[in-house]
């Protein structure tokens, strides 16, 4: 088979003549470039390394790969687990806020702001994974140990609160005066030696009485002898009374707050005048109730109810 060439640049027309071995070995060369590109796209999809020592993807770039997942790995399980301490953390200035409020003072720590440190550097030495990892676990162990720190206190405060609370150290009446006193008195009626179980508050009608502290209404009622009186439960067999009241502000089975309104100053009952009679009683017994007041707010807290006064034996008039 013979091929004319024409072009403009040619002087003459120029003829190629393809024999038969020739066509044969033109289709055998391109037959072998194709099989050749087919094998190097395989190789190169792969990343199977080169019979000549090359690879689509190196051993070394598969190698910084790894690495990098692992890396990154690493670093997800750091920073859940820096999640879960800053989680304790705003957990333990909470409960440090709380235990701070029943003590009364102003909490000296707080997780919101970064504590100020300093120091010389000396012998700085970068920091493995390992050593970060040990370090999170150093400190967790910390943190738990002072929650737990302060979990008891927490409670134990809290005990002391509501125990203070439920001790009668306020006084029931702010206007008036100690008019008569705990103990043995010459009776305003009879003229006779006579035990008086509480104290006598001289003040004016309508003055307002409060609970000496918190509590349960027992009794609120009116009395013969006590005229209209509230009995308070405090709890530990601890019980006040207010007695001579000329109206009640409560019923029994109110629950009161330390401080609160529960009846009015009167007249009412065996009295010779305007005045509120106040008692302590534990496990029945009365108490002086100065035991109880001159421990009241501002001065140090009354002991836990673990004595009872004993009443002093009769004896001669001041």
């Amino acid at each position: 088979m013979q091929i004319i060439i024409v072009h403009p640049r040619l002087s003459e027309a120029r003829t190629l003549t393809i024999t038969p071995r020739f066509a044969a070995g033109m289709i055998a060369a391109i037959g072998a470039a194709l099989i050749l590109g087919a094998v190097l796209l395989n190789f190169a999809a792969s990343g199977i390394a080169w019979p000549w020592g090359g690879s689509g993807q190196s051993e070394r770039s598969r190698e910084e790969a790894r690495q990098e997942a692992v890396l990154r790995e690493n670093i997800t399980l750091l920073a859940k687990r820096v999640g879960e301490m800053q989680a304790k953390l705003m957990q333990l200035d909470a409960l440090g806020e709380r235990v701070a409020g029943l003590a009364g003072v102003s909490p000296a720590f707080s997780a919101k702001g970064v504590p100020g440190r300093g120091g010389l550097l000396v012998s700085p030495q970068p920091m493995s994974p390992q050593d970060v990892s040990s370090e999170l676990d150093h400190l967790e162990a910390q943190l738990a140990e002072r929650s737990d720190y302060l979990s008891v206190l927490d409670a134990q405060l809290t005990t002391l609160s509501v125990r203070k609370a439920m001790t009668p150290t306020v006084m029931p009446v702010t206007q008036g005066y100690n008019g008569s006193s705990f103990g043995w008195r010459v009776d305003p009626f009879t003229g006779t030696r006579s035990l008086h179980e509480g104290v006598d508050f001289s003040a004016p009608s309508g003055t307002p009485i409060v609970a000496a502290a918190g509590g349960v209404v027992q009794v609120a009622e009116f009395h013969a002898g006590y005229g209209y009186m509230v009995d308070i439960d405090h709890g530990n067999d601890l019980v006040t009374r207010y007695a001579h009241a000329s109206r009640l502000l409560v019923k029994a089975g109110d629950l009161v707050k330390r401080g609160q309104r529960i009846a009015v100053v009167g007249s009412t009952g065996r009295s010779t005048g305007s005045h509120l009679h106040f008692e302590v009683r534990l496990g029945g017994v009365a108490v002086n109730p100065n035991n109880f007041l001159t421990h009241g707010p501002g001065k140090q807290p009354v002991e836990p109810f673990s004595k009872v006064v004993t009443l002093p034996a009769p004896g001669p008039l001041d």
